[in-house]
């Protein structure tokens, strides 16, 4: 073979969205390396593929990686594959492919299936420049760290989110941003696969099949649209001159129609330093 390691691109729902090249690589390697050896065997038996398998997820990704290292180095050749989509992209691959310019380990990466390009596509947004965003953290600070970048994005958004997430979300992004426009891509390449774009101000989580895992298009923010950032100065002055945050909260939101929530948590920041 050419490559000691190959990472191998999987459907991210029909199982028919494999390429020639894919399949038979999978059928010449020694491993192949998956996230969930018993979601990667449905694929493999589909494509009558029998390999030896092992273990490759979130949580043994470091070790792993050396392991696989010592065994390509002793003459194995490997293909990594994940349950659904690019390896290394919100799914183990990264740390290996890192580790493998640190060895000089050859490595190649093969195009197929991917969930972002394919709802960037299909939402019909601005692609000329995008940003990945991944998924929406869990951790309250680190969840307002990221909706602060997204509110400042001028750029078309990719987002993950799961679909006992997604009403809140949806909450949140109508304070943020109502007037962009969202597009909700989920069970994509399947049966029942949809595009939803709307203004997300008119958006009803209620109407929304909450089934299979979600991309977000958000749309980037626009040339008139400030964010809190723009009245940092004017915030600090007020708040030099005495007045009161119940006050400042108003005179800034009828300046911006920024959310209440997050002008008043921007003013209390200023406070502190």
């Amino acid at each position: 073979m050419d490559y000691q390691i190959y990472f191998v691109p999987t459907p991210i729902g029909n199982l028919e969205d494999m390429t020639i090249r894919s399949i038979n690589v999978l059928k010449e390697v020694d491993v192949i390396a998956c996230e969930d050896t018993r979601e990667s065997k449905k694929l493999l038996d589909y494509y009558n593929i029998n390999k030896n398998l092992t273990s490759y997820h979130k949580f043994n990704e470091q070790a792993k990686s050396e392991a696989i290292i010592e065994d390509i180095k002793n003459g194995k050749t490997y293909a990594v594959i994940t349950d659904q989509g690019m390896p290394g992209i919100s799914d183990p691959g990264h740390i290996l492919i890192k580790k493998c310019q640190e060895e000089d380990i050859s490595y190649t990466i093969l195009p197929g299936a991917s969930s972002i390009i394919t709802a960037l596509v299909g939402s019909g947004l601005d692609n000329d420049s995008f940003a990945y965003y991944g998924f929406i953290p869990k951790k309250s600070s680190d969840k307002k760290a990221y909706y602060e970048k997204l509110v400042k994005e001028d750029k078309t958004s990719i987002i993950l989110d799961t679909p006992h997430k997604l009403k809140e979300t949806i909450e949140d992004f109508k304070k943020l941003f109502p007037e962009r426009r969202l597009c909700l891509a989920r069970e994509l390449s399947k049966k029942f696969e949809e595009y939803r774009l709307e203004k997300i101000s008119e958006i009803h989580p209620e109407t929304i099949t909450l089934k299979g895992e979600f991309v977000l298009i958000l749309e980037g923010r626009k040339v008139e649209e400030k964010s809190i950032a723009t009245y940092e100065d004017e915030i600090k002055s007020l708040l030099n001159d005495g007045r009161r945050t119940k006050d400042i909260v108003k005179i800034i939101k009828e300046k911006s129609g920024l959310s209440k929530n997050e002008i008043y948590d921007y003013v209390l920041d200023l406070g502190k330093n």
